[in-house]
């Protein structure tokens, strides 16, 4: 278990000394956007503080990904430009609910590492060092 668990939306891993939180791009955007759905907040406000409280001081990396659609009509370059914005967009937030900006770093692997299924490849993922 971890200090993330019960927050809806989100899902954890373990890999060596590091946590990662995913949490599906459904839950935080509509089709095509960057901008945070309102009960994505509510989500991202948990995780901020679990950040903040059981995490202060450590580097947290937030990195964006898309599934392998072509980008058609939300006029993003590519999906790596999309997923970089839906990582900006979660790392502004978080910002914003107090956690630290000098330990916050953003990336995007666009459709580099899809999942089984469109809607598990859009996510963006948290990861922080236990």
């Amino acid at each position: 278990p971890t200090a993330f668990d019960g927050i809806e939306g989100v899902s954890t891993s373990i890999s060596g000394r590091e946590v990662t939180v995913t949490v599906a791009s459904d839950v935080l955007f509509d089709s095509g956007r960057t901008s945070l759905k309102k009960n994505a907040k509510r989500s991202l406000d948990q995780v901020a503080d679990v950040l903040k409280t059981r995490y202060n001081g450590r580097p947290v990396q937030v990195i964006g990904h898309t599934d392998t659609d072509p980008i058609r009509k939300s006029g993003y370059k590519s999906n790596y430009h999309l997923g970089f914005e839906r990582g900006y967009s979660v790392r502004d937030y978080l910002i914003s609910r107090g956690v630290d900006s000098d330990m916050v770093s953003i990336s995007s692997f666009g459709p580099d590492a899809s999942l089984d299924t469109k809607s598990k490849s859009r996510r963006v993922e948290i990861v922080v060092a236990e």
